[in-house]
Order: C-alpha cells, then sequence, then structure tokens
C-alpha cells in the first residue's frame, strides 16, 4: 500500500506551531478595523435585515429617531422589542415609501406593530450605513 503525501508550498508548522485561536480583543480590533464604530446617538445596538435584504440597523438615537426615541414614546422590553421589529420586518405588510420612509405593519394577534424604517445615509454617522429603524411600536 502506498503512502499519501501533502506538500504546501509556504506552509511548514509543527505541533509547537500550530495556529493559536485570536482573544477576544484581537478579534474586536479587527472588527474595529473593517468597519468604523458610530458613537454616541449614531451607535448601533442591533442590527436587522428587511424582507428584501435591506439593512437596517436600530441606532442608539436621539428624541428623534432610533432606540431612545422608541423607549421615550413607546417603552418595550429590549427582548419583545427586538423581537417584535425582527418578526414585523420579516412577516409584515409593507407601504409604500413616504418622505423616504417605509412603515411596516405586522398582526401580533393582541394588536398591531409598525416598524418604521429608512434607508437613507446620513454622513454624521461615520460609517456608511442607513439611518435605519427610526421608530417602532405597538399600535
Amino acid at each position: 500500500m502506498a503512502a499519501a503525501s501533502l506538500t504546501v508550498i509556504g506552509l511548514s508548522s509543527s505541533p509547537a506551531q500550530a495556529i493559536q485561536p485570536m482573544e477576544a480583543s484581537q478579534v474586536a480590533n479587527f472588527q474595529d478595523a473593517a468597519e468604523p464604530a458610530a458613537t454616541g446617538k449614531w451607535k448601533i445596538r442591533v442590527s436587522f435585515f428587511g424582507r428584501e435584504g435591506q439593512d437596517l440597523p436600530l441606532r442608539q438615537g436621539d428624541s428623534s429617531f432610533g432606540y431612545v426615541h422608541i423607549q421615550d414614546r413607546h417603552p418595550i422590553n429590549d427582548t419583545s422589542l427586538n423581537g417584535f421589529i425582527d418578526k414585523t420586518l420579516d412577516s409584515g405588510t409593507y407601504g409604500r415609501p413616504q418622505d423616504g420612509k417605509v412603515t411596516v405593519r405586522y398582526n401580533t394577534g393582541s394588536g398591531t406593530f409598525r416598524v418604521v424604517f429608512t434607508e437613507r445615509e446620513d454622513d454624521r454617522s461615520g460609517d456608511g450605513r442607513p439611518v435605519g429603524i427610526v421608530t417602532a411600536f405597538m399600535e
């Protein structure tokens, strides 16, 4: 029986030279280098995707959009909020865009959940991603 041999040019490794897993801080640094991190109201809390693949981040926001706006006007715990947003974007009825915003509604069985988003980018975010979710609440 013949022995099989594999030679890879430019790669040699003994057990002592085995590849070591990266530490969490190294992974975070790599991510930061690949995509600039937004801060303040532009910080992304959760990333969602629309039914057609739209990039829809939920940003920290302020009194006019995002997480702060949602919690100030329509308080809901984070787990429920994220679940309702995800389900609405996945299975809801998308309205026609108006003033650059799209409204999506989903009947939860106990009410209708509404998500309003925009795909408009704002240079102030510094990350090249859309503003994303403006508001979300149970009607």
